[in-house]
């Protein structure tokens, strides 16, 4: 993929055919749009979000999901079978047959015992009363875990980016369902 740009359009050329797209910022995340396909959506962190364009509903898959509308069937196995081991989902969409089998992954927690009180303590708020208005429309319990998880993983540098992210994530979704939180704080996850 080779990004060029010619005058104020932008193209993205690849393999031979070329598509439209726009940069722009929205808060802290830049957006690239590309014409009729998708959004790409960066907080210059840890985070990128891809939305897909209605036209392809239900004509993708890969470790993003098929974009079907059901959840259910979103771990589907590159051969079409659906699964319910993320690792057996994630090895079967390996782009070298070569690269070894991911097996017996450890939680983030428990290699690293060290970081497990402090993502415990952080990861708090998003069951706390700072999202109460959101806790009856969006479980907080597999958001509250990829923050445990996900804090615990980011050992070496970037350790609240990683804190964040997987708050905002939570906010993001509650956002979705009409409750919007004020949950960043000039001593916790802080705009940049």
């Amino acid at each position: 993929m080779i990004l060029s740009e010619e005058e104020d359009v932008k193209v993205i050329e690849s393999i031979g055919t070329e598509y439209r797209y726009q940069i722009s910022s929205a808060g802290i995340y830049v957006v690239i749009e590309v014409e009729g396909l998708l959004n790409l959506i960066w907080d210059k962190k840890t985070s990128v979000m891809i939305q897909l364009n209605n036209k392809l509903k239900g004509k993708v898959c890969g470790l993003c999901g098929n974009f079907d509308g059901n959840a259910n069937n979103d771990f589907m196995k590159h051969n079409g079978e659906v699964v319910t081991d993320p690792d057996d989902f994630g090895n079967s969409w390996k782009v070298k047959p070569s690269c070894p089998d991911v097996t017996n992954v450890m939680h983030p927690c428990d290699a690293n015992p060290h970081r497990r009180a402090w993502a415990i303590k952080q990861c708090r708020i998003i069951t706390s009363d700072v999202f109460a208005d959101c806790h009856s429309l969006v479980d907080s319990g597999p958001y509250y875990d990829a923050c445990e998880r996900d804090t615990c993983a980011c050992d070496s540098g970037g350790d609240c980016d990683c804190l964040c992210t997987a708050v905002a994530a939570y906010a993001a979704e509650c956002r979705k369902r009409g409750a919007c939180v004020t949950w960043r704080k000039p001593n916790f996850c802080r705009k940049s």
